[in-house]
């Protein structure tokens, strides 16, 4: 175990559940899927910058961090298991998995990405990592994610802002490497209500996997991972469903 993966193992557990935050979140996001899942583990990235890992200098490269969290994945037991990224950690979910095919790792049998578009869209959104803190801040508000505790509280916003502004640098900041079609399947999904991304930008994914892919909106807005269950449901099937199925791109 790595400080990259923070993991709550389940006695017996068939597959296993990696999840990604959002640009500002961290592995705290997915506490409330703690839970014990019944022959499912869940293991939660945690990347420099925040909470017990608040003095290490956050990344802004969001091909080294895929390629960091890639690595660290690579120590834990084998087990059949998926990627699930929510916004900026989806790209970090396709990028870890480009990673591990280099490495000539086991791949995960699907991807779950959530609230944001394909790898290879244009991004014309104007850029606030470099911009001034009460931008990021506004921004902030705008979009969510963040709790408002942080947002009007000078000093920990001061305390949190070199993160922030990594994260933005780091998806803001993404180019696209053109790259063979993954083996694993992708499922994409977005808020019903979200007002940045539609089901008709999730479809921009289908090119990116050979597999089984899938776009649906559940109910909620940009967050909706934090407004319903449904997709905590839907996970928790896939990873039961990777647990059946054989490695992505075998014969088997």
């Amino acid at each position: 175990m790595t400080d990259w993966i923070q993991s709550a193992e389940a006695p017996r557990a068939v597959a296993r559940v990696v999840c990604l935050s959002r640009a500002g979140g961290s592995a705290r996001d997915f506490d409330q899927w703690r839970k014990p899942w019944a022959r499912r583990s869940r293991c939660a990235v945690q990347l420099p910058g925040r909470l017990d890992r608040f003095h290490e200098e956050p990344l802004s490269d969001l091909h080294r961090i895929a390629e960091e969290v890639a690595d660290a994945l690579t120590t834990l037991s084998p087990r059949p298991y998926l990627l699930f990224g929510d916004c900026m950690g989806a790209l970090v979910a396709f990028e870890t998995a480009s990673a591990l095919r280099r490495l000539g790792a086991a791949a995960p049998a699907s991807l779950v990405v959530a609230s944001y578009p394909a790898p290879d869209r244009m991004r014309t959104q104007r850029p606030y990592s470099d911009g001034s803190a009460e931008d990021l801040r506004e921004r902030l508000r705008e979009v969510g994610g963040v709790p408002p505790a942080v947002l009007d509280e000078d000093e920990l916003f001061e305390l949190m802002l070199p993160m922030l502004r990594a994260d933005f640098a780091a998806f803001e900041g993404y180019r696209y490497r053109e790259t063979e079609p993954l083996a694993s399947g992708i499922h994409a999904l977005v808020g019903a209500d979200d007002p940045y991304v539609t089901v008709a930008d999730l479809h921009g994914w289908r090119p990116h996997t050979t597999g089984e892919f899938t776009a649906r909106a559940l109910t909620g807005g940009h967050f909706f991972l934090h407004e319903s269950d449904e997709a905590v449901s839907l996970v928790r099937d896939l990873a039961l469903d990777a647990a059946r199925s054989p490695e992505p791109g075998s014969t088997a």
